[in-house]
Order: C-alpha cells, then sequence, then structure tokens
C-alpha cells in the first residue's frame, strides 16, 4: 500500500490544499455549499437549492439579485476557481463568522439567441460569512465582501462609493 492509500483523508486534504481548495471546518463547508448553490441559482434561475444553504433573508437577497438579471435577459455564468477559508471562529453556540479567500470567473449569457455574451470576469474576493446552525443545518446568514480585485478584463475596478456598481478605470 502506498502512502497516500494508508491515509486517505490526509491525501484527499494534500489534493485540494493544491488546488486551492481549503473548506475548512463546519462554517467552511457550509460556505462552500452555499456558493455551488449561488452558481446554480444564477445559472438555472432556480432559487430552491438555496434554502439548504441559506438563511431565508440570505435566500430573498439572492432572489432579487437572480430576479434582476432574468428580467434583463441575461444569466450569469460563473465558476468559482479557488476557494480558501483563512480564518473560521465559533461566535457563539450555534455560529460561526468565516473568512474566505475565493477567485471567480464569470459573465452574463444573454437568454436570446444570437446575443453576444458580456465580457469575462476574473475576480478575487475576500469575503466574510456569517454562519448559523438553523434547524440542524450549518447556513450562511450574511455574506459580505471585504475586498473585491478584478484581474480581468485589465483595469477594470469598482468605483469608489459605487456599492456594487462598477465601471472602467484605467490602471
Amino acid at each position: 500500500m502506498t502512502r497516500l492509500g494508508a491515509c486517505p483523508a490526509a491525501a484527499l486534504a494534500a489534493i485540494l490544499a493544491a488546488a486551492g481548495c481549503r473548506p475548512g471546518g463546519e462554517g467552511g463547508r457550509a460556505v462552500r455549499a452555499y456558493d455551488d448553490a449561488l452558481i446554480a441559482a444564477f445559472r438555472t434561475g432556480d432559487h430552491a437549492p438555496l434554502a439548504a444553504t441559506a438563511g431565508e433573508a440570505e435566500v430573498r437577497r439572492v432572489d432579487a439579485l437572480v430576479d434582476l438579471k432574468k428580467a434583463a435577459g441575461l444569466v450569469l455564468e460563473s465558476e468559482l476557481t479557488s476557494f480558501a477559508v483563512e480564518h473560521e471562529e465559533r461566535t457563539g453556540e450555534e455560529t460561526i463568522r468565516v473568512r474566505t479567500r475565493e477567485r471567480w470567473r464569470y459573465h452574463d449569457r444573454a437568454l436570446r439567441p444570437g446575443v453576444a455574451a458580456g465580457p469575462a470576469f476574473v475576480a478575487d474576493m475576500v469575503m466574510a460569512y456569517d454562519v448559523a446552525r438553523l434547524s440542524g443545518t450549518w447556513k450562511v446568514v450574511k455574506a459580505e465582501t471585504v475586498s473585491n480585485e478584478f484581474l480581468e478584463p485589465r483595469g477594470y475596478a469598482i468605483a469608489p462609493g459605487h456599492h456594487g456598481a462598477a465601471e472602467a478605470r484605467a490602471p
């Protein structure tokens, strides 16, 4: 038996770390499940999977964003290419604060045939999540962006004071 075969948990941890994926403990796993459900919700327009990974207020917040994309005739195609838990701390018996570093690649895809996709973006984000045990399941109850650095397209940045609105600026 090889060394890696003798300790499958250590082998899996080494593979995940090499791939840029360090899920952390209970809080980190809950955040990663939330991110996966978020990707699916934006891609499909189906909000239902979020209920298993997020609290009611967070589901409503994401619902509003998904509905805005739908109303504009768009679908957000996204991929989480890197995920690492930087810090995870119990803040109470049923609550955890999680800080992650995530790299996202995404673009808008038009729902109408023949309409070109929007530009591709790659962003390194530091995120903070509040996770709570609700009905026996760890769920994200609040997500906030700590920092957001656009790597692509070159020179793209969020304008100061424009909460979520973005504009191109020279590098």
